[in-house]
């Protein structure tokens, strides 16, 4: 009874051995995929989860296994569990895949890469006036709101404090040379 159960107890420390090394040759591969390019059998492997499971590689102290015990095994022990080691035989064979793959020379840029990088900008510029208008529409609502919690005020000190504020706002953030009447605000009630 002993003996078998260490021999269980063997079994499944060397598939859990075998998995944490699973996921360390896994991101091996990621961080260096062109090492791997010719390698079949990994590349095989990698296409599926019970490739990865049925992967042997003595060097790495990775042993062949079911996939159900790779699923269980890496449940147990991973952060994220079998989810983790396969997005990361996901993001290997992506990784092989992407170093084989022969990227074309951009170093001549064309008139229309050019055209359609103004065209982005131009885009982004737009965008960014849109939300100047925005922001400043939500300044000028803010400073009117103030006024008017201000002028409700019983102190007529708050009244030329907050009016005080406000020039200096508006001016330090130059929205106009100087403080601009709400349009609420007549010009007998206007601060000169």
């Amino acid at each position: 009874m002993k003996k078998a159960s260490r021999q269980v107890s063997a079994q499944l420390e060397i598939s859990n051995r075998s998995v944490l090394s699973r996921v360390e040759y896994l991101e091996s591969i990621i961080h260096s995929p062109a090492e791997h390019q010719e390698n079949i059998t990994l590349l095989i492997a990698l296409k599926s989860q019970s490739g990865l499971a049925k992967l042997a590689v003595s060097e790495a102290f990775i042993s062949p296994m079911s996939l159900n015990t790779l699923k269980n095994r890496a449940n147990d022990i991973l952060p994220g569990g079998f989810t983790t080691i396969d997005h990361l035989r996901r993001q290997a064979a992506k990784a092989i895949h992407d170093s084989t793959v022969v990227k074309p020379s951009s170093s001549s840029i064309t008139k229309q890469d050019l055209k359609d990088k103004i065209k982005a900008q131009e885009r982004t510029i737009s965008q960014l006036w849109d939300e100047i208008a925005l922001v400043t529409n939500v300044f000028r609502e803010s400073v009117t709101l103030a006024q008017q919690f201000a002028e409700k005020c019983p102190d007529p000190a708050d009244l030329i404090l907050f009016k005080k504020r406000r020039r200096e706002l508006l001016l330090m953030f130059s929205l106009s040379k100087r403080p601009q009447t709400p349009l609420h605000e007549s010009p007998s009630n206007a601060e000169g």
